[in-house]
């Protein structure tokens, strides 16, 4: 709640107000209603905090330096799964970035 109070003001004077419009430009699209949008970034945002409430837990219970490797192997397997999944090409380049990455 504390955290709200202080990032909402200061997201509106970063980011200023262009999230309105986003917003019902993506629902007059047809692609989403106001309530299935309103939906997900609710869900968004629960999970990324629930996701980070089990990082600190983890964090507590584990060594700092696994609690960082254990980091390091979930985004290696999310950007394999993501290619896997969304049948993203692969050039060299990106090859070379994602593993550098």
């Amino acid at each position: 709640a504390m955290s709200s109070l202080i990032l909402i003001p200061m997201t509106l004077a970063v980011e200023g107000t262009g999230f309105f419009p986003a917003f019902k430009e993506a629902v007059s699209s047809g692609a989403f209603t106001n309530k299935s949008l309103s939906t997900l970034l609710a869900l968004s945002g629960a999970t990324y905090y629930l996701y980070n409430e089990v990082a600190f837990k983890a964090l507590g219970k584990v060594n700092p330096v696994t609690h960082a490797v254990g980091n390091t192997i979930k985004r290696v397997v999310i950007i394999v799964a993501s290619v896997i999944a969304f049948k993203t090409p692969m050039s060299t380049g990106s090859i070379i970035g994602s593993s550098i990455a």
